[in-house]
């Protein structure tokens, strides 16, 4: 995955033309509706990145909460330019192994080759559509499980939301 350069952080990231920012959550349930409104204090009302950003970072806390048993969890994100790009670490060893891009279900095969980008999420299983969104948000996607935490990384690109 293409890292991001340094960012400088700035005390009003929402008006700056780059931030970057950096939270620890604990593993829950909750930390979702934390994130979210952390995340909504971080990106402007207009970016085109926010809503997705927000959705991603939902679905991949709920999966540590699902699959990966107590901890913390670290959430970085850098945004500046045309592209935000996100980091989760989860400090604990996984429990359980949610459906990753190169690692999909048959099912989740069959339906990307039959239909391409345009599979209908109710066709999927009840298992690994949250990651099957999260793909499709996402310009890239990487996981990486070791015997003590997982990482995630992320990055949207698209239309700049700044200047």
């Amino acid at each position: 995955m293409n890292r991001p350069t340094a960012v400088g952080s700035q005390a009003s990231p929402s008006a700056s033309p780059g931030w970057t920012a950096e939270r620890t959550l604990p593993v829950d349930l909750r930390a979702g509706t934390a994130a979210r409104t952390w995340l909504r204090g971080l990106f402007a009302a207009s970016c085109p990145f926010r809503d997705g950003f927000l959705l991603v970072v939902s679905e991949l806390l709920g999966n540590c909460a699902e699959h990966g048993g107590d901890g913390k969890v670290s959430l970085s994100v850098v945004h500046g330019g045309d592209r935000v790009w996100g980091r989760l670490v989860h400090h604990s060893p996984p429990t359980g192994k949610p459906v990753l891009r190169g690692d999909v279900t048959a099912q989740t095969e069959l339906l990307l080759a039959q239909a391409g980008p345009r599979v209908p999420v109710e066709e999927l299983a009840e298992d690994g559509r949250g990651l099957f969104v999260v793909q499709m948000l996402c310009s890239e996607y990487e996981h990486v499980s070791g015997p003590g935490s997982s990482i995630t990384e992320w990055a949207m690109t698209g239309r700049c939301c700044f200047g």
